[in-house]
């Protein structure tokens, strides 16, 4: 009987390992910046990229989409910068924000001299973003969703949100995000980009499952950062 515990025990571990490094090669097949985007570029470090001027009187803090990696938002940052924020996007293990999600506190207390600080993100990065935002509510004054939505229930709280659909994304499509919209806040705001798919969010390419879309990569990020921009300074009268 323990012979045969502890085969079942080996193989399982066999099966853990296995998985945990078929996980590892899955995550690192990241997405990555076209040369455009990297022509956007700012200042960059190991922890973060940093667009724009630590003078400014509001952040904002970007969780990229799974699996891309950060200065494909490069030019995404760089128009919010342009509008007057401090933007900073984190480097994330493995390109995932699901294994850093709380990431964001280490900026808040790195650039304290910023008094009100907005989230966000893309896909993935926009759900875990929403993670931290209900955790730190007295920390972030506003939350912002690209092709995303909360992970869990945000209905019961004032905290303004706002959330970006692409009328054509083939990943989160507009349907499956209608559907989750019962989860956002009493103070969402929901805008919805017509010729918008879900890799135009950044510069990166095409993305597996999703649609062409009608629009450049540029013209949806320029309506985003617009309409983001529009968002916070409403919210901040």
């Amino acid at each position: 009987m323990k012979k045969v515990i502890k085969r079942i025990s080996l193989i399982v571990l066999l099966l853990v390992v296995v998985l945990a490094i078929a996980f590892f090669f899955w995550a690192r097949s990241a997405y990555e910046p076209t040369k455009e985007a990297l022509t956007y570029m700012e200042n960059s470090n190991e922890n973060e990229l940093t667009f724009g001027s630590t003078d400014a009187d509001k952040g904002i803090i970007f969780y990229q989409g799974g699996k891309v990696e950060e200065e494909a938002y490069a030019y995404l940052a760089q128009e919010l910068a342009e509008k007057g924020y401090f933007v900073v996007i984190p480097r994330l293990t493995l390109n995932l924000a699901i294994l850093d999600g709380d990431k964001a506190t280490g900026i808040i207390d790195r650039y304290s001299t910023i008094d009100n600080w907005y989230i966000g993100g893309h896909s993935l990065g926009g759900a875990v973003a929403s993670s931290f935002a209900v955790e730190h509510p007295d920390r972030i004054q506003g939350l912002f969703f690209l092709a995303a939505y909360p992970i869990e229930d945000m209905s019961h709280l004032e905290m303004p949100t706002l959330t970006i659909y692409g009328e054509e994304d083939g990943v989160a499509t507009l349907s499956d995000q209608k559907e989750k919209e019962s989860l956002l806040s009493s103070q969402a705001v929901i805008h919805i980009i017509e010729g918008g798919n879900h890799a135009n969010y950044g510069m990166y390419g095409e993305q597996k499952g999703d649609t062409p879309g009608s629009l450049t990569s540029e013209q949806q990020i320029d309506e985003t950062v617009q309409t983001i921009s529009t968002w916070i300074e409403k919210e901040q009268k």
